[in-house]
């Protein structure tokens, strides 16, 4: 049986929405690029980026930060060698230009530092990450389930997610986080795919308050 055979027999069994957001939207494109090389630095970076921030204007931002570099992907020269002011004119805050500089001079002294966050636990990936300034626990779950790729991921602060989770389970009502563990936990050990399907009904919600 194929991984998404696998996992699709295990959600559709456990979650009868699931099920159906499965046949609505097939297979998530998360997985498709689980076998591709991934740059952990420019993944960090982009989940910083994106803190607090739109689709559209984290775009932007990073757009303007690879021009003032002329780099595709994000290197920790790049921060190192920038100031805070042209930092800042691409739009990001002052934070944001003292947490990727604290994570580009870390990675600069301790060069294995994110490839030996592989070997790690949930936790303890959290737990290194979460030591640079203005890295929270947010960042470091979108570094697990991007970069990573770990399967079994669920960002409970993340807004799209929520609000996925409030239209597909809950007619569109705020639940509490109880409640939200207790839809979450079907999905285990597959929660960052079902995290997937709740970005998308987020982006894409449907006609209805509730999938069925």
């Amino acid at each position: 049986m194929s991984q998404w055979s696998e996992i699709k027999k295990h959600l559709c069994s456990r979650d009868e929405v699931m099920a159906s957001l499965i046949q609505k939207h097939g297979k998530p494109s998360f997985l498709d690029s689980s076998g591709l090389e991934v740059n952990l630095f420019d993944s960090v970076i982009n989940s910083i980026i994106s803190q607090q921030l739109s689709i559209h204007a984290a775009r932007s931002i990073r757009n303007k930060l690879y021009d003032l570099g002329n780099i595709q992907e994000f290197n920790m020269e790049f921060f190192i060698n920038s100031s805070i002011e042209d930092l800042r004119s691409c739009g990001l805050s002052r934070s944001k230009c003292l947490s990727m500089k604290s994570l580009s001079h870390t990675v600069d002294q301790i060069p294995d530092f994110l490839t030996s966050l592989n070997k790690k636990s949930d936790e303890e990936v959290i737990e290194q990450l979460t030591k640079i300034k203005g890295i929270g626990i947010w960042t470091a779950q979108m570094f697990q389930m991007f970069a990573l790729k770990k399967l079994d991921v669920f960002a409970l602060k993340d807004a799209g997610l929520m609000k996925g989770v409030r239209i597909a389970y809950f007619k569109g009502q705020k639940p509490d986080e109880n409640e939200v563990i207790n839809i979450t936990d079907k999905w285990r050990p597959y929660r960052s795919i079902g995290s997937w399907y709740m970005w998308k009904i987020a982006n894409n919600p449907p006609l209805t308050d509730k999938i069925v």
